[in-house]
């Protein structure tokens, strides 16, 4: 092709494709920033919305999202309509096939603390479902009702290991005898998930029976004869015995402590050590 034709069809290409191609690219990009910058964000009402009346998955994810936002107490709507919205959602959650949104809008109850959605997770105590089950036993836990923790005991000798662990934990917030009473009894769980977290729930209250398994979840070795427990998990295990340890110390507890402190491979570990000695 002669130079004066190439350059002629390459102005062509360049005005009638490659400059209309780039301005409907910047035109796209600006669309997109204004639109980020003018979107508000979404709110617990927004996605309980999303629940109520979206499809199969948004229904789940918006339960999911709403679980999390609520773990801001900033976040949490107080109004008795909400409440009311919340509840008559979850009632309705139970006829549907997926467990999930039902287990996530029991964890969005739980985290908002509010003991006026203690009855209708209290109904799901009755739930054959484990996951359900342990989900309400976990939200009930967080919301603390005295009354509703006559009915939890009852759950330390099931048979799903679930549903045991998720007793051992939500009993960490009751600081009586009776909780105690049925954390003693965990401590001999014959799955290690359950012993660990009755002992971290004694030893938030103060009470060092379960002192032993504390000072196991502080050693590598010991934890290293888990396999199925990887890197990140056992330095948040550590991390968790270290921060409950400061609630029962004693000599023996202070000297791994001072251990890890200067010995630790792990720099949060180490600072977590540090933390409770100070």
């Amino acid at each position: 092709m002669p130079e004066e034709k190439k350059s002629v069809f390459q102005v062509i290409i360049h005005s009638f494709f490659v400059v209309p191609f780039i301005i409907a690219i910047f035109g796209v990009l600006i669309f997109l920033m204004v639109r980020v910058l003018t979107l508000e964000p979404r709110t617990a009402h927004d996605y309980l919305e999303d629940v109520k009346i979206g499809g199969s998955t948004k229904r789940w994810q918006g339960a999911f999202e709403l679980s999390k936002i609520l773990a801001n107490p900033e976040s949490i709507p107080k109004d008795d309509r909400f409440v009311n919205d919340l509840i008559s959602t979850y009632k309705y959650s139970e006829n549907e096939r997926d467990n999930r949104i039902q287990i996530y809008l029991a964890l969005a109850m739980g985290r908002t603390r509010d003991i006026r959605y203690s009855d209708i997770l209290e109904e799901s105590l009755n739930s054959e479902d484990e996951q359900i089950l342990s989900a309400a036993i976990f939200s009930l836990g967080l919301i603390g009702s005295q009354n509703s923790m006559e009915k939890l005991l009852n759950f330390y000798d099931h048979s799903s290991a679930r549903v045991r662990h998720q007793l051992s934990v939500a009993l960490g917030s009751y600081n009586n005898d009776q909780s105690r009473k049925i954390l003693y009894k965990l401590l001999n769980d014959i799955e290690p998930n359950v012993r660990w977290d009755a002992a971290i729930s004694l030893a938030k209250q103060n009470d060092n029976k379960g002192r032993r398994i504390i000072l196991d979840l502080m050693d590598r070795k010991y934890l290293d004869s888990f396999p199925n427990i990887d890197p990140i998990e056992q330095s948040q295990a550590m991390m968790t015995a270290i921060a409950v340890s400061k609630k029962i110390l004693d000599d023996e507890i202070k000297e791994v402590l001072v251990d890890l402190m200067e010995n630790d491979i792990n720099m949060k570990i180490r600072q977590s050590a540090r933390n409770v000695l100070e």
